[in-house]
Formats: C-alpha cells, structure tokens, sequence
C-alpha cells in the first residue's frame, strides 16, 4: 500500500495531494489509505502539511510547502526565538544563510525546535525573512516556572523569556501547592491546528527565588539527569576496589616512579597523574598517566547507557552532576595518593625544545605518591618552597615547568591562539553565601593543560594516520562571512589581515600586536567572536585554535563520554582486536554519538553559565550602591555590558549614561557622545555603581559612578540642554531592533504627540493577540470531573478544568451584557 502511494505521488513530486484525492485515485479504503499516509509521515517519506495535504520531500533538506496558498521552498533548521518574540532559523545546511522569523510567523514553534522554514519575498526594507510551516521535532517536553491561579485555570509561568510565557496546567497534583510555587511540568503539545500545548504537574522545586529551587530549576530545564539508573547503580556496587593480581601482572607497572596529581583544592575525581624522568643524550620521557574507566564501564552495560545519556558531568555551584556513580568516579577510578589504580598511560618522549622523539602507549598501574594543588605548584613556581612532605618532588616540578613551557612557545610558534581573559569560580558557603574567585594559577595550571593537550594530539596522531574511526575533537576555520567581518573590523582600528583563507597563525600575529594597546580587548572579543564553536566529530576536521591537525580528548574519561569512547577504540588497537568489521561498526556508529556528546555537553556548559549568573545577582543584590571599578566588555546601541574584576558582569543602560547624548557607532566600534564625542568602547576602564540586580531576569543594572564630590541626586536627570534635532539620535543597526527590551521605552517624536506605530516593514502585519489572557467565562461553578473531549470519534487535546472563581475572577455585569449583545 505505501509504495502504491508514493509511486503516485512520485508522478509529480511538486504537487500536494489531499487524502481525498489520494483515495479516488488509487480506488482505497480511507481507513487503510489514513492509516498508511500516516506511516508515510513517520518514516520522514512524506510531509503532511498544515492544511492536511500531502507531498513529497525533496533531495537533501529542501521540502516543499504552501504559504499563502502557493508552493514555496523551504528548508530544515533549528529555531532561535528572542524574548521579544521574533527569531531566526538555523539552518541545517552547511552554508545557508540564517533565516529572520517575525514574531506571528512561528506557527506555535517554539525555541530550540527543528521546523520547515519557508523563505518569503523581501518586505519593504528589502531584507530576507520566512515563516514557519511546520515543526519537525520538538526541543523539550519539560519545563519550570511558578505556578499562578487566574481566570479559573492554573497556569505556568514561565522562568525561560524564549518561551511562551504561560501555558495552562492540569489540575492533578497542584492541590496542596500555592501561586508563587516552583514547579516544574511535562508538556503536551497539540497534535492538529486550533488547540494550545497545556502542562501536566512533575515536580515541586521550591518557593520563590532560593538558590535550591533555581537550582533544580536549572537542572530541569537544561534537560539535565540528576538520578541514575537503579541497575546502573547496583553494577556500579558489585565492582571491587581490590585489583585482581592476575590484572596487576598482566600490566606494565608505574608503582616504582615518583607519579603525582595535580589538581584543584576542592577536586575529587582524579583522572589524569603525571610523571617525568631524566632519559641519556637529553631526552625526557613525560608519563601522562589517566584512569582506565574503559576497564570497568562495559560497552553497553547500565553503566554506559546512563554515562552515555549524560555524556558528560556537569558542575553547577554548589552541586555536581557526575557522569558516573560516585563508586566510582571518586572512588574506583579515582586517582588518589597512597592506592593502586588501573591507567592507559601514555609515555612521550621529547627534548628540551618540546620536540616529540617517540611514544608508546600502556595499560598500566600506578599508585600516586602525592596529590599536589594548583596553589602549591604555583607557589613554586613562583620562587616558595613545596609543603615538607612534597619536598621530593621539587625537582621533578622543576623540570616539568620548564618542559612545558618549551611546549607551550612550540604550539604558539605553529599559529595556536591564545586568548588571555579571567576566569572566576563561584564557591558556595555552607550558609549558601556566594564567593566569586578568581583563578589566579596562570603556572601551575599551564603545566598540565600542556601535557593533557601533548597526550590527545599524540593519541589523535596515532588513530587518524592509521584510519581508526574515534571521536575527534574538531574546530573549523571561521566562515567566509565571519572572516570578511572580522577583516572589516580590524581595519577600522588600524590592523590588517590579509583577504582569503583564513590561518591562526595570521590572527595570532594580530593578537601579538594588540598586546598592551587600549585596544587589546577589543581586537580578542572580535577575534572570539568570528571563531566557530568547537564540537565533537566522527571525522578529522583539524583544530584551527590550537593550530593542530590532529586533535580530539583523551585525558578526562571520568567526565566526558568521547574520552572514555576513545580509551575503548585505542584499547582494541593495542590488544590488535580493531578488525575491519569492527571499524565499519564504528564509522556507522560515531556520528551520532559525536552529535549527541556535542550536544550534552552545550547544554550542560549553558546551564553552568546559567546558574553562575544567578549567584552572581545573588552577589550583586548585597552590594548595591557600592562604587565598583570595571572594564568595559562589550558595546552595543543600548548600552555598555562593564565586567567587575570578580568577573560579575552587568550592564549601563544608554539612559543611564546622564553626562551626554550617546550613540552607537559601527566604524568605531564605540558609543560616541554627541556634544564630548566622548567615546566608549572594549576596554576602557569604569568605575561603576550597582543600581540594581534581579536573579530571576538575570540582570544586573549599573550607572556610572558620581565623580568625587558629586551627589548622586545630581545625576538623577539629563544635560539641561538637548543636541540639535530633537530627541535622542536614532540608535543604528539592528542590534536595536534584535536587542534586549529593558530600558526602550515608547517615547515620542521631536515634535511630541504619540504617533501610531508604523507596521513592521518585515513580514506581514503583527497580529493583535493577547496569548497570556484566558478565555472569558461567566460561569459560577465548576465541575471538576473528567476531560470533556471533541465530538464523538475524534480526539483532541483536553482543555484544562478551570478552578472555582474567586469574587475577584468575576466579570462585572457591564462587561456581561456586552458580551450577550455581542
């Protein structure tokens, strides 16, 4: 039947078909031509559109579908929604321009969802835009935010602003519960047009705006896992930490040399031990020694499922997520002083210029003799002596300090870019008080991130040149467009890059130019910013910020799943048991495994960042109206995002900015005042007071400070005197258009009056929708009984019962009438 189907469809590929079409044609049954159309759809062999109609996809990601009554060509991305409403398709075609989608155009999808967008003609400004037709996937079924009672229904409130900002609940489970309350609910999504997503209860987060219910919040809706599986979990208890002596002699032992850890001082998975020894003719041999999670994490065992499922740990503040059970990642497999632990060590040997001469791989076994902190070794580094029961090791550390940084100038002179911005951990306090530190171990922790970066690319080397399918760390040359831009930009602040392919060592060279200039910050955040992301790959792609061919991860199995997947293909290389058979099992395997890892660890990287900004406004809260001094971190036509030295970060809105009238402009990448032509850009130094912080809204709002010996009523209104022209300049570009709401309020002309709104120049005209605001209802009673369904025969998403009215929730009589006579 389903062939019979698509070879008539077949027959003119563009058309769309209705069912009753399809059915006199082929001379079917409707129930059997229904039921496999539906198939069809399933399998991804056929589009059901959104009035019903059927039609074929077409080669690679193009489809065709109706806007406006007429065929048009669409394409398959990923939608990114701003909390204003509108959004942008991503494509999933590699080249593709990103597609504008105004805010009436999304056909119910929501962010992060995969859709059919189909491009529209220009509207008046003459710039591309497109319409969603259809939603292929959907980005999550869960979500938080605090429960409300209004209008006699129960509804979310959402904590996401790039979500629909309420959605009505079921009643079940919300009994006890009060408005205000954090919550976190399953979403059921419509499965024809005309009726809304509604949510059913799952959890109970907290109350209000706590650090333990944000917490929880931000777990759920990064999609993050917090239990393991009860199997995985009981595997995990039946592993011994006694190794069996057959394990340990089969093995080649390290127990004899003096190998150490490294780490930070709150650390408790150690996965990664180092050691050094002096080698004749001037080499040294550097032993990178990390736990052999492969030897006790079966493929396709309960444990690897639930580690897959993560993919990686996640470290949130004040709470860890961990990829594996604690039995083992601080226990088993953990690296600590004093215990014999399984490794898969790799020995490089290399001279005193960092030159590698040779290098093997090992299944090992090691007992730690210390466990250093990052502190301590930078301690040294910096001229103090070890604690007294490391003194031992002084000369190792000597050694190894001076290794690698003769490997660190060997990576630079090959064209690896080397961004210089601080970094600052949030430590949470037993009475959940937040501390922001900065790490300030600039020695110590380039010493082992030089040896973890030699042992991957030395694994990545030895796979890649032999043709073992793994997991690569891949990191692709920015865009053609990101790289005219990055050009364009540079010439506005007098640095040039040459036109073409671009290469590392060319943005590294401009990075050595900037070094000590005002504009060293400016010049790294555009060179950041033109950088791709760097994501997990099936095929070696290369690596264009380490300026390395072969790259992928090794050294971290504990946390990350790529690396515990490469121990197993490098495993099966040394005990000669990657067949080829075994190898076209993983080529068909790692794709998706490299997109899925991708994944899991982006999301796990937002939620940390998301979390990390909560406690950061937490923080800020307290230190209202304090004079604070800053770097300015970025420039936009709305305001200045100004970074403390704590790495708090928080932004002055152009309103705030009393001394002139300022606006953004794009040739000098700065905010210029109109009557100073005081110019403020990347870099320059503020000092800052905080006006206000909201955690829930994540923003934290600044002024600059009053000058010494200035009230700060005096800063309370504008310059007395207005620039010619009128009213404040027109802020340029779209960044006013795409950028945040806050502080944008409606504003008049120069000449005053309130205008009408000109309609949008971009797509068709917004459509005057209140989505927030229920049905109204006149009824005093409500039966709490079961779902009342469509008509007879058909099925359609249940509308939630309402809760009894409260006087408040009651329409006046007024507003009655009108609603009869209308």
């Amino acid at each position: 039947m389903t062939d019979t189907i698509l070879e008539f469809l077949r027959k003119q590929p563009d058309k769309q078909y209705g069912l009753r079409e399809i059915i006199r044609s082929l001379r079917l049954e409707r129930a059997e031509a229904k039921e496999s159309l539906d198939r069809l759809v399933a399998e991804g062999k056929l589009i059901e559109t959104r009035r019903h109609t059927y039609v074929l996809p077409s080669a690679g990601s193009e489809i065709r579908k109706p806007v406006g009554g007429r065929p048009g060509r669409g394409f398959v991305a990923k939608l990114q929604v701003h909390p204003l409403g509108f959004g942008f398709a991503v494509p999933e075609e590699p080249g593709r321009e990103d597609l504008y989608v105004p805010k009436g155009s999304l056909a119910g999808a929501w962010h992060g969802d995969r859709v059919v967008v189909v491009p529209q003609p220009p509207g008046r400004d003459r710039k591309p835009w497109g319409v969603v037709a259809e939603v292929l996937e959907r980005a999550r079924d869960r979500m938080t935010g605090r429960l409300d009672f209004k209008r006699g229904f129960a509804w979310l409130i959402s904590d996401d602003p790039k979500l629909p900002r309420m959605i009505k609940l079921m009643p079940l489970g919300l009994g006890e519960l009060e408005a205000g309350a954090r919550i976190a609910v399953k979403i059921n999504y419509p499965d024809r047009p005309g009726h809304e997503p509604y949510g059913e209860f799952l959890e109970y987060l907290g109350q209000a705006d706590d650090p333990q219910s944000e917490t929880e919040a931000v777990i759920v809706k990064h999609n993050l896992v917090k239990e393991f599986n009860p199997d995985a979990l009981a595997e995990a208890e039946r592993i011994p930490f006694e190794i069996p002596q057959a394990e340990l002699e089969r093995r080649t032992d390290f127990r004899g040399l003096n190998v150490f850890t490294i780490d930070g001082a709150d650390a408790k998975d150690f996965d990664d031990a180092i050691h050094v020894e002096r080698l004749p003719k001037g080499i040294f041999r550097v032993g990178v020694h990390i736990a052999d999670v492969s030897h006790y994490v079966k493929e396709h065992s309960a444990l690897d499922k639930d580690a897959y499922a993560r993919a990686t740990s996640v470290y949130l503040p004040g709470r860890v997520l961990p990829m594996l059970p604690e039995r083992l990642s601080n226990g088993v497999c953990s690296l600590v002083p004093n215990e014999d632990r399984l490794v898969l060590s790799v020995l490089i040997d290399i001279d005193k210029n960092g030159q590698i001469r040779d290098y093997q791989f090992k299944e090992g076994v090691i007992r730690s003799v210390a466990r250093l902190t990052y502190n301590q070794v930078q301690d040294y580094a910096e001229g103090k002596p070890l604690p007294e029961e490391y003194g031992f090791l002084a000369a190792d550390l000597t050694l190894l300090l001076a290794l690698t940084k003769a490997l660190k100038e060997d990576r630079l002179q090959r064209g690896a870019l080397d961004f210089r911005f601080s970094e600052v951990k949030v430590d949470i306090g037993d009475d959940g008080t937040p501390h922001l530190i900065p790490i300030r171990e600039p020695d110590a922790r380039s010493l082992i991130e030089e040896l973890m970066l030699l042992a991957n690319r030395t694994v990545a080397r030895h796979l890649s040149e032999r043709g073992i399918p793994a997991l690569f760390r891949v990191h692709e040359d920015p865009s053609e467009k990101a790289y005219a831009e990055l050009v364009q930009n540079l010439a506005r602040l007098g640095y040039t890059l040459p036109h073409g392919e671009p290469s590392p060592k060319a943005l590294q060279q401009i990075l050595y130019k900037a070094e000590g200039q005002p504009e060293e910050k400016v010049v790294s955040s555009l060179l950041l910013r033109s950088l791709r992301l760097a994501r997990y790959a099936a095929e070696n792609l290369g690596h264009f910020g380490l300026a390395a061919e072969h790259y992928l991860h090794f050294t971290s199995p504990i946390r990350r799943y790529p690396d515990l997947l490469v121990h197993r293909v490098l495993r099966a290389v040394l005990k000669r048991r990657a067949t080829e058979k075994k190898r076209e099992e993983w080529a068909a395997r790692f794709p998706d495994m490299a997109e899925h890892t991708s994944e899991r660890e982006r999301a796990a990287e937002e939620a940390e960042r998301d979390l990390t900004k909560f406690y950061q406004c937490l923080w800020a809260q307290g230190q209202v109206g304090r004079t604070l001094k800053g770097i300015v971190s970025g420039v936009t036509d709305f305001g200045v995002f100004v970074a403390l030295e704590n790495g708090v970060e928080g932004m002055i809105r152009l309103e705030n900015l009393r001394d002139d009238y300022y606006h953004y402009t794009p040739d000098l990448l700065a905010l210029v005042g109109q009557r100073s032509k005081r110019r403020i850009r990347i870099g320059d130094e503020l000092e800052v007071s905080i006006m206000a912080a909201n955690p829930a809204a994540r923003q934290i709002d600044m002024e600059p400070a009053p000058a010494e010996g200035e009230p700060r009523a005096a800063r309370s209104g504008r310059p007395a005197k207005r620039p010619e022209g009128g009213g404040r300049p027109a802020r340029a570009g779209k960044a006013a258009e795409a950028g945040p709401a806050q502080g944008q309020g409606k504003g008049k002309g120069a000449r005053g009056g309130g205008k009408k709104a000109a309609r949008s120049a971009v797509g068709p005209p917004a459509k005057r929708e209140r989505p927030d605001r229920g049905t109204r209802v006149t009824v005093s009673k409500i039966y709490f009984g079961e779902w009342s369904g469509g008509t007879e025969g058909e099925s359609s998403p249940p509308q939630p019962p309402r809760r009894p009215e409260r006087s408040s929730d009651r329409p006046s009589q007024n507003r009655r009438r009108k609603r009869r006579r209308l």
